[in-house]
């Protein structure tokens, strides 16, 4: 009866490491694949405006450190069931750090993005985006700014997408970079 009872405590042991290892694994690992488009440095980039640079929703596993010595931070990239799909990203380059979120609308009708920038000293800096129905692949960036240094507290970056009137909430996607540390998604 003894042993019963320390083999039941065993397996409850090993489920409760499993059920905590298998979400922390998953959690690190990151998406298998991800809305960035190749990095390849834009002149042209409008803050705030959407743009379609190849196909980045087909884009496959980019790395955190993109030629050029431009870091990005992602987070998971989602699907809406009503056929949204959005990654967003905290990006930083040369003293600079912007949020940019990856879309594709299948919905038929146009939405808006707000992306919002999350500073660590408690500002933010926001975007407002049209996002087109068109099912093409897109994206929105917020104004750049420089990097909080000294700082051990996250950036963070949201971009939620509703309709037209911004009535109703679709789609909240984000992603988070720690300077000078780890990254929190991919």
């Amino acid at each position: 009866m003894q042993r019963a009872r320390i083999l039941r405590l065993i397996g409850l042991a090993g489920t409760a490491v499993l059920a905590l290892a298998v979400p922390l694994a998953a959690a690190t690992a990151g998406p298998v694949d991800t809305l960035l488009p190749p990095t390849v440095p834009d002149a042209s980039r409008t803050p705030g405006a959407p743009a379609a640079a190849g196909d980045p929703l087909t884009d496959l596993a980019r790395p955190l450190l993109a030629p050029g010595g431009r870091t990005v931070h992602c987070g998971p990239e989602l699907t809406a069931r009503p056929g949204i799909t959005a990654q967003t990203c905290v990006l930083t380059e040369a003293g600079r750090t912007w949020a940019r979120t990856f879309f594709r609308n299948s919905t038929g009708e146009p939405l808006r993005a707000a992306l919002t920038l999350l500073r660590p000293d408690g500002r933010s800096v926001q975007a407002d985006c049209a996002v087109p129905a068109d099912g093409a692949p897109g994206e929105c960036e917020t104004p750049d700014g420089p990097t909080a240094r000294g700082t051990r507290l996250p950036y963070g970056a949201v971009a939620e997408f509703s309709d037209p009137a911004g009535e109703r909430l679709l789609l909240r996607s984000g992603g988070n970079w720690t300077p000078g540390g780890g990254s929190s998604g991919r």
